[in-house]
């Protein structure tokens, strides 16, 4: 049995080989990648098989592009700096952490972002000149961190 190196699921008969390392699909291939390329590959020796397999619907965080709900989901606004919480129910582990807290080697436009792993919610602080929050989402979405976003968040500024 093979264990795709991102995830440690069972490959199956389906093995994507690259760089000398296996995956279950494009989608923990393309997550490793992100993070090899940006020097976070530290996020491996944390714990094997630490991912989680990402979910990549087209379309699917389009409503992020209505200012009125990105307005309602933001806990702060002004100016240039927004924050917002985002439940994350695939945090896990330490590896988890680390990297949804180094969330600004990948996003220059993300300033900080705190982990509250009871919760399985991350906190992000970001310039809004320079990134979206649709943008966040669908980083998120594609490193494995699919955040859910419910109309219950619109009340909970």
């Amino acid at each position: 049995m093979t264990h795709c190196y991102h995830c440690g699921d069972d490959c199956g008969t389906d093995v994507i080989l690259h760089k000398e390392k296996s995956f279950c699909c494009r989608g923990c291939q393309t997550v490793f990648d992100i993070l090899n390329d940006n020097g976070m590959s530290f996020y491996y020796e944390l714990e094997q098989g630490p991912g989680a397999s990402p979910d990549t619907q087209t379309g699917k965080f389009d409503f992020l592009d209505n200012p009125e709900i990105v307005e309602k989901l933001l806990e702060f606004s002004e100016e240039r700096t927004q924050v917002v919480s985002l439940t994350i129910p695939t945090i896990h582990c330490s590896s988890c952490i680390w990297v949804l807290e180094n969330l600004s080697r990948l996003d220059s436009g993300v300033r900080a972002s705190v982990v509250n792993f009871p919760a399985k919610k991350v906190r992000i602080t970001f310039n809004s000149e320079t990134t979206t929050l649709k943008r966040i989402v669908e980083l998120l979405n594609k490193i494995g961190y699919d955040p859910v976003i419910t109309l219950d968040d619109y009340s909970q500024k």
